[in-house]
This record gives structure tokens, C-alpha cells and sequence, in this order.
């Protein structure tokens, strides 16, 4: 694991809506609680990189990778996907908490029954 630079004044922040409405446990809640962090208000993105997931979990690169395309199948997370501008062949992806894309009513009403509502409200896209 890469060894990145953190301000000793970074946190990150566990809801317990995230572990009793959803589910999250270990790896999982600490990913999609970053990921929550940076996207909450409705417009920002997680544009952070894996080592970056990898510091919070202690987890290796493969075992992010494999975390976030579980967390895509569950509907909690969206990516997007972008180009590399200097490498043809290599891209970038940013991610955000689905639920914060949603109106708060409508959030409300997803945390009550996740596994029903996710699939009405974020069609499978990508997996």
C-alpha cells in the first residue's frame, strides 16, 4: 500500500443510518462513508483515489477496487467515468452516495427499505 499524505485534522464520519438502514459493515461502511463525506451536498464528488480508500481501510488496491463495484451493484454508490488527458489508455473515476442525489422526503422513504426502493429509484447503469 501506497503511502499518502493526510492532515492529522482529516476524519471521516460513520451515521448509524449507514449500518442500520443499509447494512454496512467493516470495509464497506468505511468506503461508502467517504465517499457519503464528499458527496452529501447533492453536487460534490469523491474524485479522491484508491490509496486514498486504501489509508482508511488498510485494505490493498484489488480489495477497494472489488468494495467499490459492490457497492455500485448494492445502487449506494454511482461512478463516473473519465479519460485520462495525458494517457489515452488509462481513466479515472469519481463516485458519489446515490441517496444524496435524491430530494430529502425521498431519502427518508429509501432508508426505510433499501433493498426495495434503491432498485426503483437507480436503475442499473454499470456494474
Amino acid at each position: 500500500m501506497k503511502s499518502i499524505e493526510t492532515s492529522k485534522y482529516h476524519y471521516i464520519s460513520l451515521q448509524s443510518w449507514m449500518v442500520t438502514n443499509l447494512g454496512l459493515r467493516g470495509d464497506e461502511l468505511i468506503i461508502f462513508a467517504i465517499i457519503y463525506g464528499f458527496s452529501q451536498d447533492g453536487k460534490s464528488l469523491y474524485k479522491g483515489s484508491s490509496n486514498y480508500l486504501s489509508f482508511w481501510t488498510g485494505r490493498s488496491k484489488e480489495t477497494i477496487l472489488n468494495k467499490l463495484k459492490s457497492l455500485r451493484k448494492k445502487r449506494m454508490i454511482a461512478r463516473i467515468i473519465k479519460s485520462s488527458t495525458k494517457n489515452a489508455d488509462r481513466y479515472f473515476c469519481d463516485y458519489y452516495a446515490t441517496i444524496t442525489r435524491v430530494p430529502q422526503e425521498i431519502q427518508e422513504k429509501l432508508l426505510e427499505n433499501w433493498a426495495e426502493y434503491s432498485l426503483t429509484f437507480f436503475p442499473k447503469k454499470d456494474d
